[in-house]
C-alpha cells in the first residue's frame, strides 16, 4: 500500500517516486514493529485506504453475486466492504491482529484469527474466492503461506504485491537509491518480486501461470499500466484460476 497516506495530504508525485528521500518512522530509534500498534496508528491518523478499495474494484469483473470471499490479511476490511457493496458477497476476514479483526467484525463480517505462514496452521474449508492484497511482501515464509491457500478456492485466488520492476523503482536504482514500496518504515517489507520473478516463483510452488492485472502506475497514458504491467504498473494483481 505504498500510496496510502494521511487524509488530506497528497500522495507522492512522479518526481518524488524517483528522487524523493526514503520515508522513515517518526521514532527512528524504535527496534520493534508491533502489528497491533500499526493498525491503531492507521486508525488514529485516518490513513486513506483507497488502494485497498481500488484493488477490490479491479477484481469485481470476476466476482459473482453472493459469492463467498476470504480476505487474507484483511486489515480493517475495506476490500470486503467494496465487494459486498457491489456484489453482495459473503465475506470472511483473516488476520493476526485482534485490533483489525474487531473493526472487521463491527462491519458485519465473519473473522478468523490465524497465521497461515506458521507450520501446522491450516484452513478448514473452501471459499469461492481468496483475496490476499499486499501481504506476501510482509511475510518471511511466503512459500508456506501460498501453499496453505492452494486448495481452498473454487473460482479464483487474487494476490497483489509491489512490483519491483516498476519504472520508477528501476530509475531509483539507476540513480543510486533503493525502491520505496512501503508507507513509513523500511522494515514493513521483507520480500520483493518483479512480475517475471513472481510468475516463475508461483509456478515453482505448483500454481498455474496467473493473469497479470496492472491497476495503477505512472505514466498512465495509453493505459500503459494495464498493457505493460511488468514495466509501468506499480500496483499489480495476480489472478490464479483453480
Amino acid at each position: 500500500m505504498a500510496d496510502a497516506r494521511v487524509k488530506g495530504k497528497k500522495g507522492r508525485g512522479a518526481f518524488a517516486e524517483v528522487f524523493g528521500e526514503m520515508p522513515l518512522p517518526e521514532n527512528i530509534s524504535s527496534k520493534a514493529l508491533n502489528y497491533e500498534d500499526y493498525w491503531k496508528n492507521r486508525e488514529e491518523k485516518h490513513i486513506v485506504t483507497e488502494p485497498a478499495k481500488r484493488r477490490a474494484r479491479g477484481i469485481l469483473p470476476f466476482i459473482s453475486e453472493g459469492d463467498t470471499v476470504l480476505d487474507v490479511g484483511c486489515g480493517t476490511g475495506e476490500t470486503l466492504e467494496v465487494l459486498r457493496s457491489a456484489k453482495n458477497i459473503v465475506g470472511t476476514g483473516l488476520d493476526i491482529s485482534d485490533t483489525a479483526l474487531e473493526i472487521v467484525q463491527k462491519k458485519g463480517f465473519d473473522t478468523v484469527s490465524l497465521d497461515l505462514s506458521i507450520s501446522g496452521n491450516f484452513l478448514n474449508r473452501k471459499w469461492d474466492h481468496i483475496v490476499m492484497f499486499e501481504v506476501a511482501e510482509h511475510v518471511i515464509d511466503t512459500e508456506l503461506l501460498l501453499t496453505n491457500l492452494k486448495n481452498h478456492f473454487n473460482k479464483g485466488l487474487y494476490i497483489s504485491t509491489p512490483n519491483l520492476g516498476y519504472i520508477a523503482h528501476r530509475l531509483r536504482m539507476l540513480f543510486g537509491r533503493f525502491p520505496v514500496t512501503y508507507i513509513s518504515d523500511p522494515r514493513e517489507h521483507l520480500r520483493y518480486w518483479s512480475v517475471k520473478d513472481f510468475i516463475y516463483w508461483s509456478y515453482k510452488l505448483g500454481f498455474q501461470k496467473p493473469d497479470v492485472l496492472g491497476l495503477r502506475g505512472k505514466p498512465g497514458i495509453f493505459k500503459l499500466p494495464a498493457k505493460c504491467p511488468s514495466m509501468f504498473a506499480s500496483e499489480v494483481v495476480y489472478r490464479f484460476k483453480p
